[in-house]
């Protein structure tokens, strides 16, 4: 009777500790009124692409770079170069924005985009960049192989799972994808997804402060 309890709660630590994680699309914008008018403003910019309207918004210490060499307006625009309409900022916010953000822990007074870069989640599960990632869309497949056309082994949607591999291209059709072979925390599924469909916690993040009762973009910019 005392090893059939033993078994009992071994295999049930097993189960227990064999599961997935869920990291489901949220946006907490609607909570503050304010930050409401900040961010339909911001959207209406990035669509016009209007440079000195997107200078007007940051603040005058904007985060650019984790290391803090360059941050600072003039360190945003010697990045962004967002005077340019062909710069890469446009739709690098443009795709933040559309993901949704969060508050940041229990503050009211600070906002990030995307949902999917929670900060919490590096201790909770990543273990740091590149170690897992979020995927952002329902019903995803897992291929055998890095291609749209190969058999697919599971779907996934809005899981957070482990990267095995760094992501490569590969060139199919004349366009380019590129993949990355991921594992769920529970170990029955693995395979390969499309990158796109997926967000490290240090892929690009756009923080928001409320200073002196105003929204500012306090952040833009991705690494650790």
């Amino acid at each position: 009777m005392k090893y059939t309890l033993i078994l009992f709660l071994v295999l049930n630590g097993l189960l227990a500790g064999a599961q997935t994680y869920k990291n489901p699309p949220r946006n907490e914008v609607n909570k503050d009124s304010s930050l409401k008018v900040f961010v339909d403003t911001l959207k209406n910019i990035v669509h016009r692409k209007d440079a000195p309207a997107l200078l007007k918004q940051l603040s005058p210490a904007v985060k650019v770079a984790s290391n803090g060499a360059t941050n600072g307006i003039k360190g945003f625009k010697e990045i962004y170069a967002p005077q340019f309409p062909a710069s890469q900022l446009w739709k690098n916010l443009q795709d933040v924005i559309a993901l949704g953000g969060v508050f940041k822990g229990n503050t009211t007074d600070a906002f990030i985009f995307p949902y999917a870069v929670q900060r919490d989640m590096k201790n909770k599960y990543c273990d740091g960049c590149g170690r897992c990632i979020t995927i952002i869309a329902p019903d995803v497949h897992v291929r055998k192989k890095d291609d749209r056309l190969a058999p697919s082994v599971g779907q996934l949607n809005y899981e957070i799972v482990k990267i095995v591999e760094e992501p490569v291209s590969k060139s199919k059709g004349g366009s380019s994808d590129n993949w990355v072979y991921i594992q769920t925390f529970d170990g029955k599924i693995t395979g390969w997804v499309r990158n796109d469909l997926t967000w490290d916690i240090c892929d690009y993040r756009l923080i928001l402060e409320k200073i002196k009762g105003k929204w500012r973009i306090n952040a833009f910019l991705a690494g650790d």
